[in-house]
């Protein structure tokens, strides 16, 4: 895992010891740019974009957490690590929510621990957001292993037995070992509707119900049959989908 990361530091001196701990304690992180000037450190932090910050709190421009608040005003808001000589500043620094507050000299455990902190939060940001999409595959076992199906692309299931039978928009059917009613409840949610015992159909390619012939037409051209005690559920279902 590369961080990309960026030191801020109006002395020197305390960029070039950061800079070279960084490389010697923490591989992961690649400094992309430093600086001295609060105020150029702003420009370059909104055009570089980097994941890391890391941040004096008492520099001659702007203050670190001004600073902080400053970017998230723009709206970016990096992570950020607060490193600095001046212990008595570690309130404010957690109210821009940083990472951690190192205090110089800073040793190299703590070092390793601020940026291993700042992993494990960055992980756990990546996975919430995960869980907010709805997932896009589903996975279906096969002979040889399995097979990701795009879950936009299955216009109908299909009952086969202990077998169900998906179908894709391309009209390619795929088998699957398992009953219809476990990939009902894997598609809960997802558009899909079970009209008939032995189908489940996704509404993006409902066309037309044909009333003579109990069935839905499907964009595919295909006709899947609607069992009349579930003719009712069905059309309230659809109404959700429909203006």
């Amino acid at each position: 895992m590369m961080i990309k990361t960026i030191l801020v530091d109006d002395e020197k001196d305390a960029l070039e010891v950061l800079e070279r701990d960084l490389s010697n304690y923490c591989p992961d992180v690649v400094v992309i740019k430093q600086y001295q000037s609060a105020l150029e450190a702003k420009a370059g932090i909104l055009e570089l974009r980097p994941d890391l910050v890391f941040l004096d709190i008492e520099m001659p421009e702007i203050k670190g957490v001004d600073l902080a608040k400053s970017l998230k005003a723009e709206g970016f808001a990096p992570a950020i690590i607060f490193v600095t000589a001046y212990p008595q500043f570690g309130a404010q620094a957690f109210e821009v929510d940083a990472v951690d507050y190192l205090i110089k000299p800073v040793e190299s455990d703590r070092l390793r621990q601020a940026v291993e902190k700042f992993m494990t939060h960055n992980l756990e940001g990546q996975i919430a957001e995960l869980n907010k999409k709805p997932p896009t595959f589903i996975r279906i076992s096969s002979q040889s292993g399995f097979d990701l199906l795009k879950i936009d692309d299955i216009c109908y299931l299909k009952a086969d037995g202990p077998i169900t039978r998906f179908f894709l928009s391309d009209n390619q059917p795929v088998g699957a070992g398992r009953n219809l009613g476990i990939f009902e409840r894997s598609l809960a949610g997802k558009g899909f509707f079970r009209v008939h015992n032995g189908y489940l159909v996704n509404y993006k390619y409902i066309r037309q119900y044909d009333n003579r012939e109990s069935c839905i037409v499907l964009s595919t051209g295909a006709k899947v049959p609607v069992a009349q005690q579930r003719l009712r559920d069905f059309l309230i279902w659809l109404d959700a989908y429909t203006a």
